[in-house]
């Protein structure tokens, strides 16, 4: 994770390997991770637990270290990733989440990105927020291939979701060397 004006880094700690320099997932349209919480227009939005995102195979989830301090975030987080797929068209959906000291995770902001062709750096900007990550609380971010219904699910194929009569499913892989998380930091 890196903050603000003057970016700080924090590592992260996937919860299954963290040591590994990347981690894969797959993802398939006839299975989409489901929209939990969000900008909806429907009594299902806002700020919702989103924990059983992270618990999904289908889900990478990353979550910082407890923080030391209140982080006071105004701006626009933008989501820098290693990323490849086997397919070529694919999407990206990111999250970052609020998990407090009992383990609750709360979304706070979320990004999406459709993807044709693309392999190496994508630069993903999630929605605006003014939000204070407390003290003991840790950063988590969520990343998959879809959430639905939200956005409809990406076939893989390069059809429209709306149209398409064939489905592929699609194996993500995000390298972490470069991948980083930028939080624009209320001076």
């Amino acid at each position: 994770v890196q903050r603000g004006s003057t970016e700080e880094r924090r590592s992260w700690d996937r919860r299954a390997s963290p040591a590994a320099p990347a981690v894969s997932f797959r993802f398939d349209p006839t299975d989409p991770p489901p929209t939990i919480g969000g900008r909806l227009l429907s009594p299902a939005g806002g700020y919702r637990n989103d924990g059983r995102l992270h618990r999904r195979d289908d889900v990478l989830g990353f979550t910082g270290e407890a923080l030391t301090e209140d982080l006071d975030v105004c701006g626009v987080p933008v989501l820098e990733l290693d990323h490849s797929s086997d397919v070529p068209d694919v999407d990206l959906f990111v999250r970052v989440s609020e998990v407090d000291r009992k383990g609750r995770s709360v979304n706070v902001t979320d990004g999406y990105r459709r993807l044709q062709h693309h392999t190496g750096r994508v630069r993903i900007e999630l929605d605006a927020i003014a939000h204070r990550f407390a003290a003991g609380s840790r950063i988590r971010v969520l990343i998959a291939g879809g959430s639905h219904p939200r956005y409809a699910a990406n076939l893989g194929t390069g059809e429209a979701p709306i149209s398409g009569a064939r489905v592929h499913p699609a194996t993500h892989t995000v390298w972490f060397g470069d991948s980083r998380l930028l939080l624009p930091r209320d001076p």
